[in-house]
């Protein structure tokens, strides 16, 4: 069986959980098989250190918890950086429309039309609206 790679479901991991507190409540239970033994959940090492199954998983979950948060922290302070960089550029840009123009060379190097290259208004030829069409 190829081992999954997907996060397991939070209610599947829940009952899970309560299945293994279920077993593990069970007099009577041994298992056919020894990978399905209750000793495998948890089991102690020889220093008396637990190494079983139950034991892992929580240390696994525990690490899991304190690296998403250094992740979280690391993400909320490179979005603070980004914003400080963009307020950064648009007060530069308004500077340098004030010092150059909004016409200068200067001002669309900052990645913005120059004032001249936009298009002007004006009259859009005669209307026809309300003539009647000649034959």
């Amino acid at each position: 069986m190829e081992p999954n790679t997907k996060p397991m479901n939070p209610a599947m991991q829940q009952d899970d959980n309560d299945a293994v507190t279920a077993i593990l409540a069970m007099t009577d239970y041994t298992s056919m098989k020894p990978e399905f033994d209750k000793t495998i959940v948890y089991q102690k090492a020889a220093d008396g250190t637990e190494t079983g199954v139950r034991t892992a998983l929580a240390a696994a979950e525990a690490d899991h918890v304190l690296k998403q948060n250094a992740l979280n922290d690391a993400r909320d302070k490179m979005v603070a950086l980004q914003w400080q960089q963009h307020e950064w550029v648009l007060g530069a840009r308004d500077q340098v429309a004030a010092k150059f123009g909004k016409n200068s060379d200067q001002y669309a190097a900052t990645g913005l039309k120059k004032k001249s290259e936009y298009k002007r208004g004006g009259p859009k030829g005669p209307r026809t609206a309300g003539k009647p069409a000649t034959p």
